[in-house]
């Protein structure tokens, strides 16, 4: 489930280097990936990464916001990236205690086509 997109795919901005190994795994370049990659995971893989995310957001969006949506270098972008997922996170964790919806169609089932662009 790598998605990697730059030399700088694994990298975070100054600060949040701890959160760089959700990278990899939460990293994903768009809304339909990043809810098909929660889906697949283990639910206390999700809680793992839920609270990690969580504990740093607010420090992590007032960093994120000197930047346009469109020019974010790299490490910045894997940044948000992880904040865009920990929604994705939220769902499973504050809503459903699962990685899933229970009793819903598979996630193959529905396609999200659009998200926050640039970021899918």
């Amino acid at each position: 489930m790598n998605h990697a997109v730059s030399d700088d795919s694994g990298r975070l901005p100054e600060g949040f280097e701890e959160l760089e190994p959700f990278v990899a795994r939460w990293g994903a370049p768009t809304s339909h990936a990043r809810w098909i990659d929660r889906a697949a995971m283990p639910y206390a893989e999700i809680v793992c990464f839920y609270e990690a995310i969580f504990a740093r957001a607010e420090e992590a969006t007032v960093y994120l916001e000197q930047f346009p949506l469109n020019e974010m270098p790299a490490p910045a972008e894997n940044l948000f990236r992880l904040l865009l997922a920990m929604c994705h996170a939220a769902v499973a964790v504050e809503m459903h205690q699962a990685p899933s919806i229970r009793h819903a169609p598979p996630q193959h089932a529905l396609k999200i086509v659009t998200g926050f662009q640039p970021h899918g």
